[in-house]
């Protein structure tokens, strides 16, 4: 816990230079089970080795909020027949860490984030290597009523915190994304990654309209970028046998997930049949019985947006596995 700490520090002396405000140490284990499967399987990806991405990892435990990852380790193992010097100290290699994290654009800005309340912090090593996850979060929803897939139908209610209120039609946004279903990779297949995204929009909610009034539109074009996916790699590429084949093979999937085209697709509009936002409450209630047989099984993430001081931002995500049996490595004590 000292380890983390210190970590929350640098975390904080960064944000307070920066003007965002500090974050507090949270309590989903989803970072430190990631980090120390990382380790033990010598990788470093936002993918697991059980196939699961960042948010679904983090809902599993019990999270949430809107929530972002930072990682950094090196996928091969370092031994004392490779050359290398041991770790100077875990607070040092915290440090350099986070040095680095500073110097890339996108972890900065997730670092420096004003809208993350609180972050989730993963550390696990041992003499020459270290894994290193921040897994930041929100702290703007308090639901009553868990988002769940039954009978074809999605509900869920409760009520927002922080500033996010809802005080005008469309300050409240409900999207859904769907994952197919996530199955275990191997080292060679998470070593050839490097983003993720948060799957495909497959479904977007409305309020129902009154006095006789109907939409006029029953679907939307949208942008979707998706990563390079690791299910793509043969799950028979071989693991880096060097930190510098590690290295290489970082790069390019670094250069791919630049170079990946994005696509444009068509999302239906789903009014749903209960809508309350009002104030801080809400719940709504909709029929996805289209979606379930278009996309099948799969994780389905549901996306809310609010209105937090004039500014449309994510204020939840949440993953639901739907015929789907999640590993359990992930429940919270």
């Amino acid at each position: 816990m000292d380890e983390k700490r210190h970590m929350l520090e640098l975390i904080n002396a960064e944000r307070q230079r920066a003007g965002a405000g500090l974050v507090e140490l949270g309590d989903n284990v989803a970072a430190q089970i990631h980090a120390e499967s990382a380790l033990e399987n010598c990788f470093s990806s936002h993918w697991g080795i059980d196939g699961l991405k960042p948010y679904m990892r983090y809902s599993l435990s019990g999270g949430y909020q809107a929530n972002g990852e930072n990682g950094s380790g090196l996928d091969y193992c370092i031994g004392a027949f490779d050359g290398y010097r041991a770790n100077s100290g875990i607070r040092r290699e915290i440090e350099e860490t986070m040095r680095g994290w500073m110097d890339s654009p996108g972890h900065r800005r997730n670092i420096l984030d004003p809208r993350h309340r609180k972050v989730n912090i993963g550390i696990a090593w041992d003499r020459y290597n270290t894994a290193m996850y921040q897994h930041f979060e929100g702290d703007y929803v308090e639901y009553e009523e868990l988002p769940a897939i039954v009978n074809g139908v999605l509900e869920f209610s409760g009520r927002t915190r922080n500033g996010v209120r809802f005080g005008g039609a469309g300050d409240l946004g409900v999207q859904l994304y769907h994952d197919p279903p996530p199955y275990r990779l191997t080292p060679g297949q998470v070593a050839r990654t490097y983003c993720y995204d948060g799957g495909r929009p497959v479904a977007s909610f409305r309020e129902p309209l009154a006095g006789g009034s109907f939409w006029t539109t029953d679907r939307y074009t949208t942008s979707y970028d998706p990563c390079p996916d690791p299910y793509d790699v043969p799950a028979d590429a071989p693991a880096p046998r060097s930190p510098e084949e590690a290295d290489r093979l970082w790069q390019q999937a670094h250069a791919a997930s630049g170079s990946k085209a994005g696509q444009t697709v068509t999302v239906p509009w789903i009014t749903a049949s209960r809508w309350t936002a009002s104030g801080t409450e809400f719940e709504v209630r909709a029929g996805i019985g289209d979606i379930l047989d278009r996309y099948g099984d799969g994780v389905y993430t549901l996306v809310l947006w609010g209105n937090l001081q004039g500014e449309r931002t994510v204020i939840s995500e949440y993953s639901m596995f739907h015929g789907v049996v999640p590993p359990d490595t992930y429940q919270p004590d």
